[in-house]
């Protein structure tokens, strides 16, 4: 049985929490008020699980799970309400810090209220059978010990050779895994860069900002009709609740159902880039739970794109990027601290290049 820690300043809150884990069949390891006392507590009693609030009074969670992560590394799910744009970007601070999900706290509407408690105990179960470790140095830490050396950028030096395009998709452990590779890439990378995150639909509205502040690339949230240009240098994420396709200059948001599992849909965003684009498509799929993306990486490699997956190693959750591989759509399978190398090579050379060192070539 999963075992787990909650961890939340509200008494109340603990208990209600409490009293729905155990009615979906998981137990209780303990319960803590605060970041340090969760810390204490992990140690002690090594649960599988640390279902962590945010914004809480000693410690918050952000540093709880710096602390976890780097000196008892435990599976962190953040539990938050998402009050304001302080928590938003405190919630996506802790998954660069190793938390692997988010789940919103429950609303008062009882049918999503009902959604967001199954969605938690989905989400805690999953969470469990994740291995994690720290990082050898113990500074920063990721749920894999992914080597990410904050080496020079390989500035381009034939802008506008390959007039391409890319297409980013991931979901747990999504945030942390895209800001790694857009942060490397340079300020005059000369293709548009389009990305779809499973994550709700609070922090999604966050998310580009957050981004934002780590890239030389300006990021921005897409908007339904906006334009763009092959040659554009910049950076567009899908929002939360609408999928984002592609057309000949042009982006298109279309609401997504709230029977699908998926919004934005990784596969939405890389079927309708490859239709348009065909073999001008970078397709990159990261780690995440569950198939999104494969279906759409294997027709970017169809119509002659070319397709990039994440190594099993550096990946939280290997899900998607094995979905994709068991088709035969990835191309290459790259340590996600490489990444960034091989597409500044890809998007400035007219022809393919040998992955070399950089990953496995299909």
């Amino acid at each position: 049985m999963t075992r787990v820690l909650i961890v939340d300043d509200s008494l109340c809150t603990r208990h209600v929490v409490a009293d729905r884990l155990r009615a979906s069949g998981l137990e209780v390891a303990g319960e803590a008020a605060d970041g340090a006392q969760a810390v204490s507590l992990t140690h002690r009693l090594r649960p599988d699980v640390v279902l962590m609030d945010v914004l809480m009074p000693k410690m918050d969670g952000l540093e709880a799970t710096r602390r976890i992560m780097d000196e008892v590394p435990t599976p962190v799910v953040i539990f938050s309400a998402y009050k304001d744009k302080k928590e938003a970007f405190k919630t996506l601070d802790a998954l660069a810090a190793g938390a692997l999900e988010v789940c919103a706290k429950p609303g008062s509407d009882d049918e999503d209220n009902r959604d967001a408690w199954n969605t938690l105990v989905m989400t805690i179960r999953a969470a469990s059978q994740v291995p994690v470790t720290r990082l050898s140095r113990g500074t920063k830490t990721k749920p894999c010990a992914i080597s990410a050396p904050k080496s020079s950028v390989v500035r381009s030096k034939a802008r506008g050779l390959g007039r391409r395009i890319v297409v980013i998709g991931a979901s747990t452990g999504g945030p942390s895994a895209v800001r790694e590779i857009l942060s490397r890439l340079p300020a005059d990378f000369p293709a548009p860069v389009f990305v779809a995150v499973h994550c709700g639909m609070k922090l999604s509205s966050t998310l580009a900002e957050w981004l934002d502040r780590s890239c030389a690339l300006p990021v921005q949230q897409a908007r339904h009709r906006q334009p763009f240009l092959e040659t554009t240098s910049g950076i567009f994420t899908a929002p939360a609740g609408h999928h984002l396709r592609l057309t000949r200059g042009r982006m298109w948001l279309q609401d997504a159902p709230k029977s699908e599992g998926c919004s934005p849909s990784v596969n939405e965003l890389f079927r309708s880039a490859a239709d348009v684009y065909r073999d001008r498509v970078i397709g990159v799929l990261l780690t995440g739970m569950g198939t999104d993306g494969a279906e759409g990486l294997k027709r970017i490699r169809e119509h002659g794109g070319t397709t990039l997956v994440q190594d099993h190693q550096s990946c939280v959750v290997f899900g998607m990027p094995s979905a994709a591989i068991s088709l035969g759509a990835a191309e290459y399978i790259v340590p996600l601290a490489d990444i960034p190398r091989l597409l500044i090579r890809l998007v400035n050379q007219p022809k393919r290049v040998s992955s070399g060192s950089l990953g496995t070539n299909r």
